[in-house]
């Protein structure tokens, strides 16, 4: 297989401009990997396309005291339940008013977390009112809390339903529920098709380069087919995701038929 030398390269745009907080930065053990984007989709037992609605309170865990949280209204769902309420996710908060928004369609390496995870919590906490965030959740102590552990890309801003990140996201999810040689075999179509666009193209489209970039690097990480071992989460309730469904329809479109 080709390696993208081009996707690498913008893929190593933002580690070369560094990250912002660098005096505080989060820091964790040495022989500590962030999951891959597929082993984040495969921990999660919800992914949840959401729109950040405010500021409210919630109880982490059974005897704690209440602490900040957001309140977020969900719109379309890529994994698990979908929820028939506004989810409350304890722990988060709203950016101060008057912060700038986060640039939802600008991120071009989709291994990078939000920057506030390279800060000393390794997870991004705060949130704009009415931004629309693709969330990795996982239930514990009846709450739901982020998916993937620190520095992974655990909640990110999009523009909306048809944004790069949420196609891959739905790829990961479904083929995280495959066998191992179907899993592999759903991946390597997929980047093959991208590759196939990123050589037809005149020039470098950014989203294509990062799908392409961010499919090969799961594609080589320890162990790939089977998911690494990783912390347990609560079982997943029945998924609704093994139909890729309307989301999936981009990524879709783009591996050739299979014979």
């Amino acid at each position: 297989m080709r390696i993208l030398t081009r996707a690498l390269a913008f893929a190593a745009v933002p580690l070369l401009l560094g990250a912002p907080g660098a005096a505080h930065a989060c820091k964790v053990a040495e022989d500590y990997r962030a999951p891959t984007n597929l082993e984040l989709a495969a921990e999660a037992n919800l992914i949840v396309l959401g729109q950040v609605v405010g500021a409210t309170e919630a109880v982490r865990a059974p005897d704690e005291a209440r602490s900040s949280a957001i309140a977020v209204r969900p719109l379309a769902t890529i994994k698990g339940l979908t929820p028939s309420d506004t989810l409350v996710l304890p722990g988060m908060m709203l950016a101060p008013p008057g912060a700038a928004a986060e640039p939802a369609a600008a991120a071009v390496d989709f291994a990078e977390p939000h920057p506030e995870a390279r800060a000393g919590g390794c997870l991004r906490r705060s949130f704009t009112a009415g931004a629309t965030v693709l969330f990795f959740l996982r239930r514990e102590d009846g709450a739901w809390v982020p998916a993937g552990g620190p520095l992974s890309r655990w909640a990110e801003d999009v523009p909306g339903a048809e944004a790069a990140w949420v196609q891959l996201a739905t790829l990961y999810a479904h083929a995280a529920q495959l066998a191992e040689t179907e899993r592999a075999a759903l991946l390597e179509d997929q980047l093959e098709a991208l590759q196939a666009r990123i050589d037809a193209e005149p020039g470098d489209d950014p989203a294509t380069l990062a799908l392409a970039t961010d499919i090969e690097r799961t594609m080589a990480a320890p162990g790939f087919p089977a998911l690494a071992e990783r912390p347990p989460a609560a079982a997943a309730p029945a998924a609704e995701s093994a139909d890729l469904g309307q989301l999936g329809a981009g990524i879709d479109a783009l591996a050739p038929d299979r014979k």
